[in-house]
C-alpha cells in the first residue's frame, strides 16, 4: 500500500510541477507578447505624431539651354517632396549633388563646357572614386500636410546619379535626416531610388550645408542609434552614407557658378522656397 501511495504522490508533484512550469511559461510568453504589442503601438503613435517626407526625382518636359553641347544629354529633372504625413514639417532643408564621373565627363571639359568663364580656375577635383559634382540646396520655412513642392534641379548635363539630404523639424524643433540616392536605370533618363538611409528616420543635429569650402561634420555631435561603419576623423560618430555624402559634397561645385544650368520657375509651391545658393 506504500509503495502505492509514494508513488501516486510523486506523480502529483510531477503533474504539479509540469503545471506550474507550463502556466510560468504561459505568464512570460503572455507578458512578452504584451511588451511587444505595447511597443508597436507606442511606436506607432509616436509616429503618426511626426511629419514624413518622401521625395522623388520626375523626368520633365521643359526646355533647356540650346547652348548645351551636343554631346552630352541634357538635364531636364524636378526633385518633388511630398509630406504624406499629418503633420507639418518646420524649416525644410534639401541638399542636392548631381554626381559625374570623370570617365564619363572629364572635369576640363565640364569647366570649360558649363561653368561661367570666371570661375573656370575653380579647383574642383574628383573623389577617390572619380566623381565629382554640382551641388545646391534649397530651405523652406513650413511644408503643410498633404502637400508637395517641385524644384527644379540646376544640373546643365544628366548627371550618373543624384544624392540628396534631406533635414526637417517637428513642433518640438528636433531635426531629423535622410540620405538618397537616384541612379540612371535607362536611355530615357529614368532614374530609381537605390540608397534610403537610414531606413527609420533618426533625429542628429542640423547640417548647415551653405556655399563653403571643405565642409567637416563636427566631431563632437553624435546620432543617435547610428552604426558605427565610419571612416577618418568621423569614424566613431557619424554613419558611412551621411559621410561619404559629405565627401562628395566637398568634390561639388556651387551650381551659382554654371551657366547653363535649366532655370525653370517651382511648381506646385504651398510656401516660399529660398535657394541657399
Amino acid at each position: 500500500m506504500e509503495p502505492i501511495l509514494i508513488i501516486s504522490n510523486l506523480m502529483l508533484v510531477g503533474l504539479t510541477g509540469t503545471y506550474a512550469w507550463l502556466a510560468n511559461k504561459n505568464i512570460k510568453q503572455l507578458q512578452q507578447e504584451s511588451s511587444y504589442y505595447r511597443s508597436v503601438v507606442e511606436k506607432q503613435l509616436r509616429l503618426t505624431a511626426l511629419p514624413h517626407l518622401y521625395w522623388d526625382l520626375q523626368p520633365t518636359s521643359q526646355p533647356t539651354n540650346s547652348s548645351i553641347n551636343s554631346d552630352s544629354k541634357p538635364s531636364n529633372l524636378t526633385l518633388e517632396v511630398f509630406n504624406i504625413s499629418n503633420v507639418p514639417a518646420y524649416d525644410v532643408h534639401v541638399s542636392i549633388i548631381g554626381a559625374y564621373t570623370e570617365e564619363a565627363l572629364g572635369i576640363a571639359t565640364f569647366m570649360r563646357t558649363h561653368v561661367q568663364p570666371r570661375h573656370r580656375k575653380y579647383p574642383l577635383q574628383s573623389d577617390k572614386v572619380g566623381y565629382y559634382g554640382v551641388r545646391n540646396a534649397v530651405r523652406l520655412s513650413l511644408l503643410p500636410t498633404q502637400q508637395k513642392i517641385v524644384l527644379s534641379l540646376p544640373f546643365p548635363v544628366q548627371p550618373a546619379d543624384v544624392y540628396t539630404l534631406v533635414q526637417y523639424r517637428e513642433l518640438s524643433g528636433e531635426n531629423y535626416y535622410q540620405v538618397c540616392c537616384f541612379s540612371a536605370i535607362d536611355e530615357s533618363g529614368a532614374y530609381r531610388a537605390n540608397i534610403l538611409e537610414p531606413s527609420e528616420i533618426q533625429t542628429m543635429e542640423r547640417l548647415h550645408l551653405f556655399d563653403v569650402e571643405d565642409y567637416a561634420l563636427p566631431s563632437e555631435e553624435r546620432i543617435a542609434n547610428a552604426p558605427l561603419n565610419h571612416k577618418e576623423n568621423a569614424s566613431e560618430t557619424y554613419p558611412y552614407y551621411l559621410v561619404d555624402f559629405i565627401d562628395l559634397w566637398n568634390h561639388a561645385i556651387s551650381s551659382r557658378l554654371i551657366s547653363d544650368a535649366p532655370t525653370a520657375p517651382e511648381e506646385n509651391v504651398p510656401v516660399k522656397a529660398t535657394y541657399d545658393f
